[in-house]
């Protein structure tokens, strides 16, 4: 991640700009959400199982912005953080070195929201230490 700023600040500050930008054409930035939501919603496969290739998409596409927002969707959704490592060595196993980087931002972001109370249980005895540049 280019910026000083943690992930979920970053991520705060986006939607903000996000919120600003969609004021100019809501209809649009509405249908995307609904689409998000409906793709996200339980069906054969549960929220989490689609949480955790969502942020496997994100990492392979680079976007810093997204993989804080699917690293708070999974732990939201239940996932836990072995879960979450699971899925980016699969994004790191298809993708190429630059994968890699972005999978260790996702590490980064992990590590983060990790430390909001709201996810501890999420967090795993046995989980590697965390990730360091």
């Amino acid at each position: 991640m280019a910026s000083t700023e943690g992930y979920r600040e970053r991520l705060a500050r986006n939607a903000a700009a996000g919120r600003k930008l969609s004021r100019h054409q809501p209809e649009l930035h509405q249908a995307y959400w609904k689409v998000n939501r409906l793709a996200m919603q339980p069906g054969h496969l549960p929220q989490a199982t689609k949480e955790l290739i969502g942020l496997a998409l994100v990492v392979q596409a680079r976007c810093d912005v997204c993989i804080s927002y699917h690293v708070r969707d999974c732990l939201k959704a239940g996932c836990t953080a072995e879960e979450i490592y699971e899925a980016l060595n699969v994004a790191v196993a298809e993708g190429d070195g630059p994968t890699m980087v972005y999978a260790g931002y996702a590490v980064e972001a992990l590590d983060e929201w990790l430390t909001d109370p709201q996810f501890a249980e999420a967090s795993s005895d046995d989980a590697p230490p965390a990730h360091r540049h």
